[in-house]
């Protein structure tokens, strides 16, 4: 019996060695050879892995019935059994279609072949062709269905960024932003590996209520290990101005007009009296005076190696750009640590760090206004120096007797950001196929700005000088808890998901004052000698979450995703805090049946439908719930306070219902294609509903009202020359997007919004303005549609009898979007990059000032584009009334003559790079030289006649600081 007990636990110690862990080692090459580090190896089934070093390296404890997912971005995933290999060569393909990229989705990553959800991923590379110092600019054109609009080219602005339209009325409608796993952080385009977009429900879901408008998760650069490597990039530019269509009359040209009418309506007036002599005529060019011809400087450094267990990535980088209008700019200095360790097998921490200092300045003292409207009899300088018209000196004809450039030696602005974010993440294997995981991330930010009006600029002489300062911070503290699950069962089943709690709390406060009398130079304003205003607030917030996701697959062919989130947000009522969301998600990869799996034609085909619903706090106040009362006032000298805002107990959720079906398909293994239908209905719309005079408030937000989003995606990628020396790639996305709103509050059909109304069974942004019906051919007088009470319609002279009415179109863009193209043969690649958009209707405002018929006589007046006439002499057929001193009838007035066609396409950006050989760089001792020549904005074809179509959501069009054509040369270094 003793000899049978030996004999069986020998044998058990035999069977059990048999399948303990032991190490493998491995290398990863691309299919040229080359080492891959950075991807990413994976024990199917659990949460444990690693990644490889700089040279392809890798080792990871296994068994022999283990199975390995190996992947990188940009390539083909594969698997790879253990069995008793100790050692294992494997070699990745580059991805041939979108299928078999990785795919960051915040709290999880995935690839394009298993997604389930509508998700669109850009590579470093994709983004950072153009030179711009916001993301937003960068993403323009290159996700389908995220439309980008940009107000100002000033290199201080932001751009409107909205997936999937427009969801709400007076709530926000910006995107949820995420970097490195969790909501929040400091997304410097410098330190971007990729930008993963998520669209619809199954794929922003786990974000619950924070992803009505859709989420942009941001992927910062890590270390591999290995050889430390350095990277020094050095880009240098200029921009110049691009005035697009738009034009002005110079000296003689206005000049000739104005004498002509003046002397035909006002024959025995005094000429010289209205206008300056031939030879008295300055003929200025005030666009000239205004801009100028602007640098831009990016520098970075960075750094990344590491070890087996330990990895880092450290860089600093710097970008400056000049403002093309005199006086504007910014500098910008940006730092980033990512550290990893692995303190055991089971145990691995993150900490990220990042810093960012942004200084801006705009000096221009109105001198983009004056450069649309000043007339060009006016000389700036009077005996060299820059003249005030308010001395009297010489006679000045503009309108506003001003001149910005004798302003702008004495008024300055300037403002200065410091942003810090810290991420710590600690992830421990409890279980082969459990983690728990927990990420902290605290985020602040300074903002601080003055701006000055020397005494002996007329800005403030009336008070002898005035200095105004404005400080705010914030901070925001977030903690993810989850606990992760993963498992493969026998027969090809897999299950996993994670459930976890969040919290995170926001706090904000600011204090501004301006003081006036202060002596020239003085910047404190303990200086001046009163004050003036002074002013201060304080707010905070906080959301509590709860999160499930549930995700099972079947041999690769069926996969499921579930999730649920319950969110509280402290900001809504007392009774209605919590709202609970969900999402359901279903793919069918049918490449992978027996059918089609070795068809030479078709090698991938996925269908996915979703649907699930999604939630929107943003836009609000802190305390739009809560019964508020001012207590800034006085009575007797004593503090005093009054209702300002009504209780809302059961104010809540903004609430989107999301519907998404998708097929991802590629042919040949050289064309790929994703097609998106999706339908996106809002709900109980965070609104302003303005109440009577009589009550004592202005309005009171509640729940109220629909709108509904619903459209078309497509996005196609071809390798349309793959295996020769000569490649060449093309990538095109297109969005397609129809909005409209469903419900209003009560009975009403329209609620005040402008000239762009919500209106019951209407788009938004929606035109509500009087007709232009033309000019009449015998008078010469402008003329407006006037709709009878029975409905017929006629014209009228009278401005104020006209009918104000939808007038059938709006500024929202029908389709939208952006393709490349890619050639490459050896070291050298081309690179042209266009953005488009079709079907917006523009309100070029602005045109009343400068295309005014005579009514702003001492302003510019712009110049007739292609097509355009101005009206003489009876009978002619014009497009422009009359000109008369003083105005036509009101002709300058909103109406829909100010519309015009937003279609454009662009040329965003075209670089050339070369790569030296390596041969000749190793004698240097370097690992890599790439040379760069690159052009932004470089032709814009529209019919638009403004300066620029490219505009935001609103469509309104002022005097918009214009986007720079910048020329960038580049060089960078690899040791």
């Amino acid at each position: 019996m003793k000899q049978l007990s030996v004999s069986l636990l020998l044998w058990l110690s035999i069977t059990v060695c048999g399948y303990a862990q032991s190490s493998l080692r491995g290398t990863i090459r691309d299919d040229a050879g080359q080492p891959l580090p950075g991807a990413t190896i994976i024990v199917r089934g659990t949460t444990q892995g690693t990644t490889t070093d700089d040279k392809g390296n890798f080792t990871v404890r296994t068994t022999p019935t283990d199975v390995l997912e190996i992947s990188s971005i940009g390539y083909q995933g594969t698997t790879v059994t253990v069995g008793n290999r100790t050692t294992v060569e494997i070699t990745l393909k580059k991805a041939d279609t979108m299928l078999d990229e990785v795919v960051v989705m915040g709290y999880t990553t995935t690839n394009q072949r298993n997604l389930t959800g509508s998700a669109q991923v850009v590579t470093a590379k994709e983004l950072k062709d153009v030179t711009a110092n916001s993301v937003g600019q960068m993403l323009q054109g290159k996700a389908a269905g995220v439309f980008v609009g940009n107000s100002s080219g000033d290199p201080r602005s932001t751009p409107k960024v909205l997936v999937r339209g427009v969801g709400t009325l007076t709530a926000s409608s910006n995107p949820l932003y995420v970097v490195d796993g969790v909501i929040g952080g400091i997304p410097n385009p410098s330190d971007i590996e990729s930008i993963t977009v998520l669209k619809d429900a199954s794929a922003t879901a786990l974000y619950g209520a924070r992803a009505s408008n859709g989420v942009i998760v941001i992927t910062t650069r890590r270390g591999v290990s290995g050889k430390t490597r350095l990277t020094a990039r050095l880009n240098q530019g200029v921009g110049t101005l691009s005035l697009g269509n738009f034009g002005l009359l110079d000296g003689p040209q206005l000049y000739d007009l104005q004498k002509k009418v003046f002397q035909r309506d006002r024959p025995t007036g005094v000429l010289n009296d209205y206008l300056p002599t031939p030879e008295a005529n300055a003929n200025t060019n005030w666009f000239d005076q205004a801009f100028r011809t602007a640098s831009n400087t990016l520098a970075e450094l960075s750094a990344a190696g590491g070890s087996d267990k330990t990895k880092f990535f450290l860089s600093g980088n710097y970008y400056k750009e000049q403002g093309i209008l005199q006086g504007t700019g910014l500098d910008r200095f940006g730092a980033r640590l990512n550290f990893s360790h692995n303190i055991s097998d089971k145990f691995r921490v993150n900490v990220n760090g990042a810093g960012l200092s942004t200084r801006g300045y705009d000096n221009s003292n109105g001198g983009l206004y004056a450069a649309y409207t000043y007339l060009p009899y006016d000389d700036p300088y009077y005996n060299g120096q820059p003249y005030n018209p308010v001395t009297g000196a010489k006679k000045w004809y503009g309108r506003d007797n001003a001149n910005f450039i004798y302003n702008r030696q004495f008024n300055t602005f300037k403002e200065n950001t410091l942003s810090g974010d810290l991420l710590f993440k600690a992830e421990y294997d409890v279980l082969p196929w459990l983690t728990l995981t927990t990420t902290n991330r605290a985020q602040t930010s300074y903002y601080g700005s003055q701006s000055s009006q020397d005494m002996r600029g007329p800005s403030a002489l009336d008070v002898q000088g005035r200095l105004s300062r404005t400080n705010t911070r914030d901070y925001t503290l977030l903690t993810s808890n989850l606990l992760r699950f993963r498992h493969s069962f026998n027969g090809g089943h897999t299950l996993d998901g994670l459930a976890g709690y969040e919290y995170q709390t926001y706090y904000y406060e600011s204090l501004a004052a301006t003081g006036k009398g202060i002596f020239s130079g003085l910047s404190i304003l303990d200086a001046t000698s009163q004050p003036e205003t002074i002013g201060g607030t304080k707010t905070d917030n906080a959301f509590s979450s709860y999160l499930f996701q549930a995700n099972y697959g079947y041999q690769d062919k069926y996969l499921v995703t579930t999730s649920f989130r319950r969110d509280g947000s402290s900001k809504f009522g007392r009774d209605k805090k919590y709202g609970n969301f969900y999402a359901v998600g279903l793919t069918w990869n049918a490449s992978n049946e027996a059918f089609l799996r070795s068809n030479p034609l078709l090698t991938n085909l996925k269908f996915r439908l979703s649907y699930g619903t999604t939630g929107n706090a943003d836009g609000i106040n802190d305390y739009a719930s809560q019964g508020l009362y001012n207590l800034t006032g006085q009575y007797a000298g004593i503090p005093s306070a009054y209702p300002t805002r009504i209780e809302n107990p059961n104010l809540s959720w903004e609430v989107s219902n999301n519907t998404n079906f998708g097929i991802d398909a590629s042919l040949w293994n050289r064309i790929s294609l994703t097609v998106d239908l999706y339908n996106r209905l809002t709900n109980n719309l965070l609104f302003n509903r303005p109440l009577q005079a009589t009550s004592g408030y202005t309005f009171i937000t509640e729940n109220v009202g629909a709108v509904r989003n619903k459209g078309l995606e497509v996005v196609l990628s071809a390798d349309i020359l793959q295996k020769t020396a000569l490649k060449w790639r093309m990538d095109i996305n297109a969005g397609l997007n129809r909005n409209e709103v469903t419900a209003l509050y009560g009975d009403r059909v329209l609620v005040a919004n402008g000239q762009r109304p919500y209106a019951l069974n209407q788009p938004l942004n929606s035109w509500y303005m009087r007709r232009w019906m033309g000019v009449d051919p015998q008078t010469g007088g402008p003329l407006w549609e006037k709709v009878g009470t029975d409905g017929t319609s006629t014209t009228t002279n009278n401005y104020n009898d006209a009918t104000i009415q939808f007038i059938g179109n709006n500024a929202n863009p029908k389709l939208f979007g952006g393709f490349r193209q890619v050639l490459s043969w050896k070291g050298l690649e081309l690179n042209a990059f266009f953005t488009y958009s079709t079907g917006s209707i523009l309100y070029n405002g602005d045109r009343n000032l400068f295309d005014n018929d005579g009514a702003y006589d001492r302003y510019n007046l712009m110049a007739l584009q292609e097509g355009w006439s101005r009206w003489e002499q009876p009978g002619d057929i014009a497009t422009h009334p009359k000109y008369v001193i003083g105005g036509n009838n009101n002709a300058q007035r909103p109406s829909s003559r100010f519309l015009e066609n937003g279609n454009y396409l662009r040329l965003r950006n075209i670089s050339l790079t070369y790569d030296l050989p390596t041969a000749l760089v190793s004698k240097a001792k370097l690992d890599g030289v790439r040379l760069s020549v690159s052009a932004d904005n470089v032709f814009t074809i529209t019919k638009f006649s403004g300066i620029d179509p490219d505009v935001t959501e609103t469509g309104e069009v002022g005097t918009k600081y214009p986007f720079s054509r910048k020329l960038v040369f580049g060089l960078q270094f690899n040791f």
